[in-house]
């Protein structure tokens, strides 16, 4: 821990040089208004009924919430809440739908308290929720931002609460400075976290569930170096995945002597250049990426790893700009899992992504992308090929499957009228989506799916009388295999607006119906909705929305007994400003 604050400090250290702020209460007298206060209230009701009994949640939930902005000249403290009887509840500790926060700020200040998240990188801190404090300091080119707190709570003695799930009490503590040069952008950014292996105990070994230790650390920076535009990432992880392991550490990375390390300790890394260059009026670049498997830090629920992309990019415009074209074309290589050694798995990925828009006049455009993408992955059971002496065919342990996805789509939008007093637009639209796996020389054409949809929209608006309507048409087929497993779905929604009371109040009123079919069991479900909207502005400080909306599904089928299960939603919103 003293490494950790030792290097929190050096990285601190080169913003000592900045001009603190000061506070002058008396500068608050005299010089208008000393106190705001705005913000916003919303409360939303959801009800659900089921003819057969069988929706298994709460047939009735609601939500409470808000925000309060008080503002003392120079000062700003929000305070946002919220309160729900939809917890999900276990034994122990449930989801925590109910929270409280509060951001003050004062100048170049913002502070955080509560329930809060804060976002530094993709690969380090990105936006998981805790319990703590932080604060931003951004006074100019420079910025800084520093946070600590709570991120996972101890479950305690798993006998006692068996229902709960298994989770070492996590506290974590990051740093992020940063500083805007005339042609550079430059920042660093460190995130430490550690499991407490003492608040949880007997957890069963299947659960899988160890005590954590991770440092992460990442260097970002962007600019323009005569006549490219780069965007560069470099960060680096150290995970300690079981702090209890008896294993030896075997490693040298930089810095791994800053939290505890064994057998279990891994050093990983990710990487990510963009590099772009204007040549007259056409755009190319180039991107890399790569991620290592494995990699994963302690401040992200989940980051993608495992792979290496490597695209080329360009954009043109052709025939004066009534043309535009973009494309990609790119090779994704999914990184082997260097620490297993029973099998052998490598899968390559070609991509292919072309977009067009044609503009032949201000009434009428199009635009059209296709995208083509082929995965080819090996697989070889190395455990076989050692023991089999030569005696299996080397067919029978190894597998190469190809995989094919083929994206289309098309647009037009055609403006009919457009005057003072009557406005109108049609659009329509179709995609196409097609995938197949093929093993060896053979299609696997029962794996193979693929999907259509077309959509056909008419918009008007009157917008001297403030009335507005639009109705769309929506035709939607899935094919899989046999025709048995093909399913089609048609659908109409309309939607009437107008404002009254003196065009005050604006009042939306819709409706919609959508039927799908099945082939395979004859399933049918019919869904109808209503829905109203209304919005109300008072002396440009109270803005009041209403929204209800009523759904009806309805099932039935050979295997599938009728049913009907309807919901309603209702939510009022008030934001106001003294």
């Amino acid at each position: 821990m003293k490494r950790i604050i030792t290097l929190v400090a050096i990285l601190t250290a080169g913003c000592l040089h900045m001009n603190g702020q000061t506070f002058d209460p008396f500068s608050l007298i005299g010089k208008g208004k000393l106190f705001k206060l705005n913000g916003g209230v919303n409360a939303s009701m959801l009800y659900n009924y089921s003819s057969n009994n069988s929706f298994g949640g709460t047939p009735f939930t609601y939500v409470l919430g808000g925000n309060l902005n008080l503002y003392v000249k120079g000062i700003n403290i929000p305070l946002d809440f919220t309160y729900s009887n939809a917890q999900v509840a276990v034994r122990f500790q449930p989801i925590p739908f109910n929270k409280i926060a509060i951001h003050p700020r004062y100048k170049s200040f913002t502070f955080h308290a509560g329930t809060i998240a804060m976002t530094f990188t993709p690969y380090t801190l990105n936006g998981f929720q805790f319990n703590g404090a932080g604060v931003d300091y951004a006074p100019g080119k420079f910025k800084l931002s520093v946070l600590g707190g709570k991120f996972l709570r101890g479950s305690g003695d798993y006998f006692q609460n068996p229902d709960a799930p298994p989770t070492y009490s996590r506290t974590g503590m990051g740093i992020a400075s940063s500083y805007q040069f005339e042609k550079m952008f430059l920042g660093v950014n460190v995130f430490y976290a550690k499991d407490d292996t003492s608040s949880a105990q007997n957890i069963p070994v299947e659960q899988g569930i160890k005590p954590k230790q991770n440092l992460v650390a990442s260097l970002v920076t962007n600019g323009d170096w005569k006549g490219f535009k780069y965007n560069v990432e470099l960060a680096n992880s150290l995970m300690t995945s079981d702090q209890k392991s008896p294993l030896l550490y075997k490693g040298n990375a930089f810095f791994s002597g800053m939290i505890n390390r064994n057998g279990t300790t891994n050093n990983k890394q990710a990487q990510n250049i963009k590099l772009t260059r204007n040549i007259k009026t056409a755009t190319i670049g180039m991107s890399y990426e790569k991620v290592d498997f494995n990699y994963e830090t302690l401040g992200s629920l989940y980051v993608t790893n495992g792979f290496e992309n490597t695209a080329l990019t360009f954009h043109v415009p052709l025939f004066n700009r009534k043309v535009d074209l973009s494309a990609q074309l790119g090779i994704q290589h999914m990184l082997a899992n260097k620490e297993d050694t029973t099998v052998s798995q490598e899968t390559n990925s070609q991509l292919t992504n072309i977009s067009i828009t044609y503009t032949p006049s201000q009434k009428l455009s199009f635009n059209g992308s296709y995208s083509n993408n082929k995965g080819v992955t090996d697989f070889r059971n190395l455990n076989n090929i050692a023991n089999q002496n030569n005696l299996v065919p080397v067919y029978l342990d190894s597998l190469r499957l190809v995989q094919l996805n083929t994206n289309m789509s098309v647009n037009a939008n055609y403006q009919i009228l457009s005057t003072p007093e009557e406005s109108r637009a049609l659009s329509a639209s179709y995609s196409y989506q097609k995938g197949d796996q093929q093993q060896g020389d053979f299609f696997l054409d029962l794996q193979g799916t693929a999907f259509q949809n077309a959509t056909v929209s008419l918009f008007t608006a009157y917008p001297k009388t403030g009335v507005k309507w639009n109705m769309n048409l929506n035709y939607s087929a899935v094919k899989q295999g046999p025709d048995s497993n093909n399913t089609k779905a048609l659908g109409f929604n309309f939607n009437f607006g107008k404002k009254i009371f003196n065009k005050q109040v604006m009042l939306m009123i819709g409706s919609g119906y959508n039927t799908t079919k099945t082939v395979a069991d004859a399933q049918r479900v019919n869904v109808v909705n209503f829905k109203v909207t209304a919005s109300y502005t008072y002396k440009k400080k109270h803005v009041f929305n209403l929204n209800a909306i009523v759904q009806n599904n309805a099932r039935s089928g050979i295997t599938t007994p009728t049913s009907s299960t309807s919901t309603g939603m209702f939510s009022l919103n008030y934001n106001y400003s003294f």
